[in-house]
Protein backbone atom coordinates (compact mmCIF):
# COMPACT_ATOMS: atom_id res chain seq x y z
CA UNK A 1 0.00 0.00 0.00
CA UNK A 2 1.27 3.17 -1.10
CA UNK A 3 0.26 6.37 -0.03
CA UNK A 4 0.20 9.77 -2.07
CA UNK A 5 -0.22 13.61 -2.09
CA UNK A 6 -1.07 15.06 -5.47
CA UNK A 7 -0.80 18.81 -5.32
CA UNK A 8 -2.28 21.92 -7.28
CA UNK A 9 -2.24 25.44 -5.73
CA UNK A 10 -1.97 29.40 -7.11
CA UNK A 11 1.27 30.83 -6.65
CA UNK A 12 1.56 34.18 -5.29
CA UNK A 13 5.41 34.92 -6.21
CA UNK A 14 8.06 35.73 -8.88
CA UNK A 15 9.65 32.01 -8.50
CA UNK A 16 7.81 28.63 -7.13
CA UNK A 17 8.08 27.95 -4.12
CA UNK A 18 7.08 24.18 -3.30
CA UNK A 19 5.98 22.37 0.12
CA UNK A 20 5.36 18.87 1.01
CA UNK A 21 2.08 18.06 2.88
CA UNK A 22 2.61 14.72 4.76
CA UNK A 23 -0.75 12.73 4.53
CA UNK A 24 0.35 10.07 7.98
CA UNK A 25 -2.77 10.68 9.47
CA UNK A 26 -4.80 9.48 6.75
CA UNK A 27 -2.55 6.63 6.47
CA UNK A 28 -2.52 5.37 9.85
CA UNK A 29 -6.39 6.31 10.26
CA UNK A 30 -6.86 3.96 6.88
CA UNK A 31 -6.36 0.01 6.50
CA UNK A 32 -6.84 -1.66 3.42
CA UNK A 33 -6.43 -5.82 2.99
CA UNK A 34 -4.95 -6.99 1.32
CA UNK A 35 -2.00 -5.11 0.95
CA UNK A 36 -1.95 -6.38 -2.88
CA UNK A 37 -3.32 -8.75 -5.16
CA UNK A 38 -2.38 -11.20 -7.58
CA UNK A 39 -5.18 -12.88 -10.25
CA UNK A 40 -4.74 -15.62 -13.14
CA UNK A 41 -6.36 -13.79 -16.27
CA UNK A 42 -6.80 -17.10 -17.94
CA UNK A 43 -9.48 -18.43 -15.55
CA UNK A 44 -11.74 -16.18 -16.94
CA UNK A 45 -12.83 -12.48 -15.62
CA UNK A 46 -10.83 -12.61 -12.27
CA UNK A 47 -12.56 -10.78 -9.19
CA UNK A 48 -12.13 -10.18 -5.45
CA UNK A 49 -12.33 -7.23 -3.05
CA UNK A 50 -10.66 -5.09 -1.52
CA UNK A 51 -11.52 -4.32 2.39
CA UNK A 52 -11.31 -0.56 3.77
CA UNK A 53 -11.79 0.40 7.12
CA UNK A 54 -11.72 3.68 8.63
CA UNK A 55 -9.98 3.17 12.01
CA UNK A 56 -9.84 7.06 12.76
CA UNK A 57 -12.66 9.07 14.59
CA UNK A 58 -13.78 11.25 11.71
CA UNK A 59 -16.12 10.25 8.49
CA UNK A 60 -13.88 9.78 5.60
CA UNK A 61 -14.72 10.34 1.92
CA UNK A 62 -13.27 8.29 -1.18
CA UNK A 63 -13.42 8.14 -5.05
CA UNK A 64 -12.21 4.80 -5.82
CA UNK A 65 -10.00 4.78 -9.26
CA UNK A 66 -8.44 2.44 -11.42
CA UNK A 67 -4.65 3.84 -12.48
CA UNK A 68 -1.44 2.30 -14.00
CA UNK A 69 1.79 2.78 -12.63
CA UNK A 70 5.72 2.50 -13.15
CA UNK A 71 8.66 3.63 -11.91
CA UNK A 72 11.45 5.36 -13.69
CA UNK A 73 15.60 4.24 -13.54
CA UNK A 74 15.90 6.64 -10.28
CA UNK A 75 12.81 5.27 -8.59
CA UNK A 76 10.07 8.02 -8.82
CA UNK A 77 7.08 6.89 -9.03
CA UNK A 78 4.75 7.97 -12.41
CA UNK A 79 0.89 6.99 -12.05
CA UNK A 80 -1.25 7.45 -15.54
CA UNK A 81 -4.84 6.38 -16.36
CA UNK A 82 -3.01 3.36 -18.61
CA UNK A 83 0.28 2.50 -19.80
CA UNK A 84 1.86 -0.53 -21.75
CA UNK A 85 1.28 -3.63 -20.03
CA UNK A 86 -1.70 -2.35 -18.10
CA UNK A 87 -4.96 -3.33 -16.58
CA UNK A 88 -6.06 -0.50 -15.63
CA UNK A 89 -8.50 0.07 -19.05
CA UNK A 90 -10.02 -3.59 -17.92
CA UNK A 91 -10.90 -3.28 -14.00
CA UNK A 92 -14.14 -2.24 -12.85
CA UNK A 93 -14.88 -1.62 -9.24
CA UNK A 94 -17.83 -1.63 -7.01
CA UNK A 95 -18.97 0.49 -5.48
CA UNK A 96 -17.16 3.87 -7.38
CA UNK A 97 -17.76 6.06 -4.21
CA UNK A 98 -17.74 5.46 -0.50
CA UNK A 99 -19.03 7.12 2.68
CA UNK A 100 -16.85 5.58 5.98
CA UNK A 101 -18.12 6.32 9.39
CA UNK A 102 -15.46 6.35 12.41
CA UNK A 103 -14.83 2.69 12.85
CA UNK A 104 -16.50 0.99 10.10
CA UNK A 105 -15.28 -1.18 7.14
CA UNK A 106 -17.17 -2.11 3.86
CA UNK A 107 -15.43 -3.85 1.02
CA UNK A 108 -15.15 -2.92 -2.57
CA UNK A 109 -14.98 -5.48 -5.15
CA UNK A 110 -13.43 -5.15 -8.26
CA UNK A 111 -13.49 -7.60 -11.76
CA UNK A 112 -11.46 -7.40 -14.29
CA UNK A 113 -12.95 -7.68 -17.74
CA UNK A 114 -10.16 -7.93 -20.77
CA UNK A 115 -10.77 -6.65 -24.46
CA UNK A 116 -9.22 -8.87 -26.59
CA UNK A 117 -6.70 -11.45 -26.05
CA UNK A 118 -3.50 -10.14 -23.88
CA UNK A 119 -0.54 -11.93 -25.02
CA UNK A 120 1.50 -14.10 -22.50
CA UNK A 121 3.06 -12.35 -19.68
CA UNK A 122 2.51 -9.89 -16.37
CA UNK A 123 0.51 -7.07 -16.22
CA UNK A 124 -0.92 -4.52 -13.41
CA UNK A 125 -2.22 -1.85 -12.12
CA UNK A 126 -3.80 -0.16 -8.68
CA UNK A 127 -6.78 0.44 -7.16
CA UNK A 128 -6.19 4.30 -6.15
CA UNK A 129 -8.79 5.36 -3.16
CA UNK A 130 -8.81 9.32 -3.47
CA UNK A 131 -9.66 11.27 -0.34
CA UNK A 132 -12.23 13.86 -1.61
CA UNK A 133 -11.39 15.78 1.47
CA UNK A 134 -9.45 18.80 -0.48
CA UNK A 135 -6.92 20.10 2.26
CA UNK A 136 -5.77 23.68 2.08
CA UNK A 137 -2.39 25.85 3.55
CA UNK A 138 -0.38 28.60 2.43
CA UNK A 139 3.39 28.37 3.20
CA UNK A 140 5.06 31.97 3.09
CA UNK A 141 8.99 33.13 2.77
CA UNK A 142 9.53 35.27 5.29
CA UNK A 143 12.48 36.69 3.84
CA UNK A 144 10.62 37.98 0.59
CA UNK A 145 7.52 37.81 1.87
CA UNK A 146 6.04 35.28 -1.06
CA UNK A 147 3.57 32.79 -0.67
CA UNK A 148 2.36 30.11 -2.09
CA UNK A 149 -1.63 28.49 -1.76
CA UNK A 150 -1.76 24.78 -2.23
CA UNK A 151 -4.57 22.01 -2.51
CA UNK A 152 -3.67 19.00 -1.87
CA UNK A 153 -6.00 15.39 -2.30
CA UNK A 154 -4.28 12.50 -0.72
CA UNK A 155 -4.67 8.95 -2.74
CA UNK A 156 -4.01 5.70 -1.11
CA UNK A 157 -2.61 2.57 -3.90
CA UNK A 158 -3.01 -0.89 -3.37
CA UNK A 159 -1.14 -2.89 -6.76
CA UNK A 160 -3.43 -5.49 -8.64
CA UNK A 161 -1.18 -8.34 -10.68
CA UNK A 162 -2.83 -10.60 -13.46
CA UNK A 163 -0.41 -12.84 -15.27
CA UNK A 164 -1.32 -14.29 -18.68
CA UNK A 165 -0.14 -18.04 -19.18
CA UNK A 166 3.21 -18.69 -18.02
CA UNK A 167 5.14 -15.28 -17.24
CA UNK A 168 8.90 -15.79 -17.05
CA UNK A 169 10.81 -14.23 -14.22
CA UNK A 170 14.07 -13.52 -15.13
CA UNK A 171 16.80 -10.56 -14.38
CA UNK A 172 19.98 -8.95 -14.65
CA UNK A 173 22.57 -6.63 -12.63
CA UNK A 174 23.60 -4.38 -15.79
CA UNK A 175 26.01 -2.40 -13.62
CA UNK A 176 27.66 -1.83 -10.30
CA UNK A 177 28.77 1.63 -9.46
CA UNK A 178 30.70 3.18 -6.18
CA UNK A 179 30.40 7.42 -6.33
CA UNK A 180 30.42 10.36 -3.91
CA UNK A 181 26.40 11.77 -3.60
CA UNK A 182 25.45 14.47 -1.16
CA UNK A 183 28.59 13.83 0.52
CA UNK A 184 28.12 10.29 1.54
CA UNK A 185 29.47 7.10 -0.29
CA UNK A 186 26.88 4.88 -2.21
CA UNK A 187 27.09 1.69 -3.82
CA UNK A 188 24.83 1.47 -6.65
CA UNK A 189 23.36 -1.62 -8.89
CA UNK A 190 20.94 -0.88 -12.05
CA UNK A 191 18.91 -3.99 -12.25
CA UNK A 192 16.92 -4.91 -15.32
CA UNK A 193 13.93 -7.34 -15.70
CA UNK A 194 14.47 -9.31 -18.62
CA UNK A 195 11.44 -11.66 -18.06
CA UNK A 196 8.15 -11.16 -18.83
CA UNK A 197 6.90 -10.05 -15.39
CA UNK A 198 7.79 -8.43 -12.42
CA UNK A 199 11.33 -9.08 -9.80
CA UNK A 200 10.75 -7.95 -6.14
CA UNK A 201 13.84 -7.84 -5.30
CA UNK A 202 15.88 -8.16 -1.75
CA UNK A 203 19.47 -7.76 -1.67
CA UNK A 204 22.85 -8.23 0.59
CA UNK A 205 26.50 -7.65 -0.59
CA UNK A 206 29.82 -8.24 0.79
CA UNK A 207 32.85 -5.88 0.10
CA UNK A 208 36.57 -7.58 0.63
CA UNK A 209 39.64 -5.97 0.71
CA UNK A 210 42.91 -7.28 -1.70
CA UNK A 211 43.40 -9.87 1.28
CA UNK A 212 39.95 -11.07 0.47
CA UNK A 213 38.84 -10.36 4.11
CA UNK A 214 35.43 -8.43 4.24
CA UNK A 215 34.97 -5.44 5.27
CA UNK A 216 31.73 -4.58 5.59
CA UNK A 217 28.51 -6.49 4.44
CA UNK A 218 24.66 -6.94 5.14
CA UNK A 219 21.30 -6.29 3.69
CA UNK A 220 21.35 -3.84 0.37
CA UNK A 221 17.53 -2.51 0.51
CA UNK A 222 14.69 -3.69 -1.51
CA UNK A 223 12.23 -2.60 -4.56
CA UNK A 224 10.10 -3.85 -7.49
CA UNK A 225 11.34 -3.83 -11.07
CA UNK A 226 8.85 -4.00 -12.94
CA UNK A 227 7.98 -6.08 -16.78
CA UNK A 228 10.25 -4.53 -19.52
CA UNK A 229 11.67 -1.63 -16.94
CA UNK A 230 15.53 -1.27 -15.17
CA UNK A 231 16.21 0.53 -11.88
CA UNK A 232 18.77 1.66 -9.69
CA UNK A 233 18.70 0.52 -6.36
CA UNK A 234 21.39 2.28 -3.76
CA UNK A 235 23.29 1.76 -0.40
CA UNK A 236 25.20 4.28 1.88
CA UNK A 237 28.19 2.55 2.76
CA UNK A 238 30.76 3.63 5.72
CA UNK A 239 33.67 1.23 5.00
CA UNK A 240 36.35 1.22 2.53
CA UNK A 241 39.61 3.64 2.19
CA UNK A 242 39.72 6.80 -0.80
CA UNK A 243 41.79 5.57 -3.79
CA UNK A 244 41.53 1.81 -2.61
CA UNK A 245 40.42 -1.35 -4.70
CA UNK A 246 37.84 -3.51 -3.28
CA UNK A 247 35.87 -6.29 -4.28
CA UNK A 248 32.13 -6.12 -4.59
CA UNK A 249 29.78 -9.46 -4.26
CA UNK A 250 26.12 -8.53 -4.81
CA UNK A 251 23.34 -10.98 -4.78
CA UNK A 252 19.46 -9.65 -4.91
CA UNK A 253 17.02 -12.76 -4.19
CA UNK A 254 13.47 -12.35 -5.72
CA UNK A 255 10.37 -15.02 -4.72
CA UNK A 256 10.14 -15.51 -8.20
CA UNK A 257 14.18 -16.20 -8.90
CA UNK A 258 14.78 -19.67 -8.84
CA UNK A 259 18.31 -18.65 -8.22
CA UNK A 260 19.38 -14.89 -6.75
CA UNK A 261 21.00 -12.49 -9.32
CA UNK A 262 24.42 -12.18 -8.71
CA UNK A 263 27.27 -9.29 -9.49
CA UNK A 264 31.30 -9.14 -8.42
CA UNK A 265 33.25 -6.48 -9.36
CA UNK A 266 36.34 -4.90 -8.89
CA UNK A 267 35.78 -1.01 -7.87
CA UNK A 268 38.18 1.48 -6.35
CA UNK A 269 36.96 3.82 -3.37
CA UNK A 270 36.14 7.39 -4.08
CA UNK A 271 37.19 10.22 -2.22
CA UNK A 272 34.55 12.68 -0.28
CA UNK A 273 35.16 16.03 -1.95
CA UNK A 274 35.69 19.00 1.71
CA UNK A 275 32.41 20.41 2.59
CA UNK A 276 32.96 23.56 0.53
CA UNK A 277 33.45 21.89 -2.41
CA UNK A 278 29.81 20.05 -1.79
CA UNK A 279 28.07 23.27 -1.00
CA UNK A 280 29.39 24.70 -4.12
CA UNK A 281 28.46 21.54 -6.24
CA UNK A 282 24.84 21.78 -4.72
CA UNK A 283 24.49 25.03 -5.53
CA UNK A 284 24.88 24.17 -9.61
CA UNK A 285 22.01 21.71 -9.31
CA UNK A 286 18.99 23.15 -10.33
CA UNK A 287 16.42 23.03 -7.05
CA UNK A 288 13.66 21.22 -9.59
CA UNK A 289 16.16 18.70 -9.80
CA UNK A 290 17.54 18.11 -6.57
CA UNK A 291 14.58 15.99 -5.53
CA UNK A 292 15.03 13.46 -8.65
CA UNK A 293 18.50 12.90 -7.90
CA UNK A 294 17.45 11.29 -4.39
CA UNK A 295 15.64 7.67 -4.10
CA UNK A 296 14.52 5.55 -1.49
CA UNK A 297 16.03 2.98 -0.56
CA UNK A 298 12.62 0.63 -0.52
CA UNK A 299 10.18 2.84 -2.58
CA UNK A 300 7.16 0.18 -1.58
CA UNK A 301 7.41 1.39 2.15
CA UNK A 302 4.92 4.10 0.86
CA UNK A 303 6.70 6.99 0.84
CA UNK A 304 5.41 10.88 0.01
CA UNK A 305 4.95 12.61 -3.60
CA UNK A 306 4.06 15.82 -3.72
CA UNK A 307 3.07 17.41 -7.20
CA UNK A 308 2.73 20.98 -7.24
CA UNK A 309 1.44 23.41 -10.44
CA UNK A 310 0.54 26.80 -10.15
CA UNK A 311 0.84 29.99 -12.20
CA UNK A 312 2.75 32.69 -10.65
CA UNK A 313 2.56 36.72 -10.28
CA UNK A 314 4.72 39.43 -9.23
CA UNK A 315 4.21 40.67 -5.61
Amino acid sequence: MRVLTRSTGIIVATTMISICLSPETLKASIAIKPAFVEVNMDAGRPSGAFLISNMGDKEERFRVNAVHFVYSEKGSLDVSPTGQYSLAPYIRFNPRELTLAPKTQRAVRFAIVPKGKLTEGEYWAAMELESLAVNEAVSKNEETGRSVKLKTITTIMVPIFGTVGKPTYEGQIKDLQIQVEKGEIVLKALVATTGTGRLGIRGTYEILDNAGTAVDSGPFGAAYVLRGAQRWVTHKIDAGVASNQYTVKLSFEAAHLTRPLMKESLLTWPEIPPAAAQAAAAKDVPPELREQQSQPENPMDGNDRTETQGSAAGG
